[in-house]
């Protein structure tokens, strides 16, 4: 055989290679990105400022630890409000206070975008904004960064932010209502989904949720109102429909965009009042699987997930199906020593994030969950030898070393619109 190639002229020996090539197998990895940094609550104050990343496809194994290092003369990467990522422009953001401290109405605040390639895992930019930051969303194309001007400010917009340099347009701003919290953007990028509290007195509060073109800048729609405070949301892949928390609920609301009104509410069969004292915000988590029959939402009385049947939307209403215990945050060994580590974690879990093709859900306490079994299969383990906790992650999918996917932190529908 050796001989034979010798014989073969050049031009020949040229399209062997080629056809070799061309039939490698390409090396693909799905990767789970965890975003951890510190921030002045129990569990939490000695984290790196770092993004943990998993391979989904072997384990759940730890494979590389990428430091969130600012750049000098920008604030430190303390207490993560967002993630989200663009595969088009191979960009990640992360939007954080640049504060070690709790931040409360009425104190200075402080809001900075993070931006990172995620196929050299450097640090490109972090920038301040003149409000507060929150949990923003980027446009497929990695254009348009649709971010909240914070749940803490009064400020009633979304910024509207360069994805490339990070630069805020003032004349850009979509005004909603005063503290800005949480954004949804379609899976066509055309539309943007965003929630704001409005107030924090029981009567005060904004129980709509605005949708704006992302092309204009417009608002385009208005759902609502919703029962009370909107928390998580999430919507399905048409976008016709959004799934929302709200406070004093352990299940969720359904929305329809079209007539903006609010179709059904879900409720779970437990008591709120199971532990005395709890917050309002008892589900504050949510998702969809990626075939959209279930919504997936948390359960933070009971430390756990409740899963719903959604198949029959918009002409039934959505049906509980079972309840998936997982841990709480004050779980220890043999011992006597926290998983979480240092005093655990507290009111957990209070996020649920999900896989792009809809195998895994990850809650807040790093359970990895088998969506099709409805069992806990494992646990994310951090760099620091304890369990990972945190509400910030997403899945980055690459095919020999450039990003082809990425998911989002909000657990969006996959199913696309006909």
């Amino acid at each position: 055989m050796l001989t034979y190639l010798k014989k073969l002229p050049q031009a020949a020996l040229c399209v062997l290679a080629l056809l070799a090539a061309d039939v490698a197998p390409a090396t693909e990895q799905s990767l789970l990105y965890v975003a951890r940094a510190p921030r002045d609550r129990t569990g939490f104050r000695t984290l790196a400022p770092s993004i943990e990343v998993f391979d989904i496809n072997h384990g759940h194994a730890l494979i590389r630890v990428i430091p969130l290092d600012a750049p000098t003369g920008t604030s430190p990467v303390l207490h993560i409000r967002g993630i989200t990522a663009s595969a088009a422009s191979k960009m990640l953001y992360i939007s954080h206070y640049g504060s070690y401290k709790d931040l409360r109405p009425g104190r200075p605040l402080s809001g900075h975008v993070l931006a990172l390639n995620l196929e050299t895992d450097r640090v490109l930019w972090n920038r301040a904004y003149p409000s507060s930051v929150d949990r923003g969303a980027v446009t497929p194309d990695g254009s348009k960064l649709f971010m909240p001007s914070g749940e803490l400010a009064a400020t009633p917009f979304f910024y509207v932010i360069d994805g490339a340099s990070g630069a805020e347009q003032p004349e850009q701003r979509i005004t909603v209502a005063p503290h800005t919290h949480n954004t949804v953007i379609t899976l066509d990028g055309l539309r943007v989904f965003m929630t704001a509290f409005g107030g924090f007195g029981n009567r005060n509060f904004e129980p709509f949720i605005h949708v704006a073109d992302t092309r204009t800048q417009q608002v385009v729609a208005k759902i609502g109102p919703f029962a009370a405070h909107i928390r998580p949301i999430t919507i399905n892949g048409a976008a016709n429909l959004v799934f929302a928390c709200v406070n004093n609920l352990i299940g969720f609301q359904v929305g329809d965009v079209a007539s903006g009104k609010v179709l059904y509410t879900a409720s779970a069969p437990v008591e709120k009042n199971a532990k005395s004292g709890h917050k309002a915000d008892v589900s504050h988590g949510i998702s969809l699987t990626a075939d959209e029959t279930e919504v997936w939402v948390v359960d933070q009385v009971h430390s756990g997930v409740h899963v719903f049947d959604v198949s029959g939307l918009p002409g039934s209403p959505p049906v509980w199906k079972q309840y998936i215990d997982t841990h709480d945050g004050s779980e220890q060994d043999e011992e006597s020593r926290y998983l979480y580590g240092e005093d655990g974690i507290v009111g957990q879990p209070g996020w649920i994030m999900s896989s792009i093709d809809g195998r895994y859900f990850y809650p807040e306490t790093g359970e990895i969950i088998d969506v099709a079994a409805k069992q806990v299969i494992g646990q994310l383990i951090g760099a620091n030898g304890h369990y990972v906790h945190s509400r910030f992650a997403l899945e980055v999918d690459f095919r020999d070393g450039r990003v082809v996917r990425v998911g989002d932190q909000q657990g969006v529908g996959r199913v696309a619109a006909e």
